[in-house]
């Protein structure tokens, strides 16, 4: 998996773009949303680049939605300007397959700002003796970030709590942008998964990301890693919510995730 040619574009018109989703992102349905979701960002910062924003303009947040899934293959993606501010701009993203809308997203762009700083944040978990490395059969997104992962939060373990504790890094070496945050946030099965016995009925429907940092890119290092925790913390009527921290090495927040997925 080489993750420049996974975000690779081609540029149609001066908003839309096509990409090929390798087999390589295969998820337990269809393509990994994302991936989707990582060349998403990837066209929408293209889009506002030629705009001629301040070169500090990164993305903060960003909302997917999945109105069907994605299957590997070809993909279209047309970005819209929304609004266009003095710091902030926002964008939308339709991907469509065989002309069909698969995905809908929603970005917002913006140069720093100065304002409170604090964290009611939960700590990141200390990393155990004897992580298990996250593995699947075949060709699986899964195996496209290294992730060890902590003893109690296996696959179908049927553990108390319904959540995934690990820490990560790119295979390709210890550097990533937003793209591939945004992908890693939406990166680990359903959280409900550690809790069941087997595979459940666990698509996701919606997925967010918030971004605490305008860097825009950062660096782990040879041997720095982020830490994730993936909890599903309320199912109920078939649908299931799941949020996300990620930290980096020095236990800073870089990220909050939130995900609504179907559960039954």
């Amino acid at each position: 998996m080489n993750w420049d040619d996974t975000i690779n574009l081609e540029q149609i018109s001066p908003t839309s773009f096509t990409a090929t989703i390798d087999e390589d992102w295969t998820s337990l349905q269809g393509a990994h949303g994302g991936v989707v979701a990582a060349l998403a960002v990837t066209a929408a910062e293209r889009v506002v680049t030629e705009l001629g924003v301040d070169p500090a303009t990164t993305i903060r947040s960003a909302t997917f939605g999945y109105s069907r899934g994605n299957s590997i293959g070809d993909l279209r993606l047309d970005v819209e300007v929304v609004r266009r501010g003095r710091a902030l701009l926002t964008t939308h993203v339709v991907a469509t397959q065989d002309d069909r809308t698969t995905t809908v997203a929603r970005l917002h762009h913006s140069t720093p700002w100065e304002g409170a700083e604090f964290s009611d944040a939960p700590t990141p978990p200390e990393r155990p003796d004897g992580t298990v490395r996250l593995e699947w059969p075949g060709r699986a997104h899964l195996n496209n970030v290294e992730t060890p992962l902590a003893p109690s939060t296996l696959a179908f373990t049927q553990t108390e709590r319904a959540e995934w504790i690990a820490w990560c890094r790119p295979l390709h070496d210890g550097s990533f942008d937003t793209a591939w945050l945004t992908m890693f946030g939406d990166y680990f099965p359903p959280a409900v998964f550690t809790r069941s016995a087997g595979p459940t009925r666990a698509v996701t429907i919606e997925y967010s990301i918030q971004v605490h940092s305008a860097t825009g890119t950062w660096d782990l290092g040879e041997e720095g890693y982020l830490t994730a925790r993936m909890h599903a913390f309320h199912a109920h009527d078939g649908f299931a919510v799941e949020d996300g921290w990620i930290w980096m090495p020095d236990g800073k927040l870089l990220a909050t995730v939130r995900q609504t997925r179907l559960a039954g």
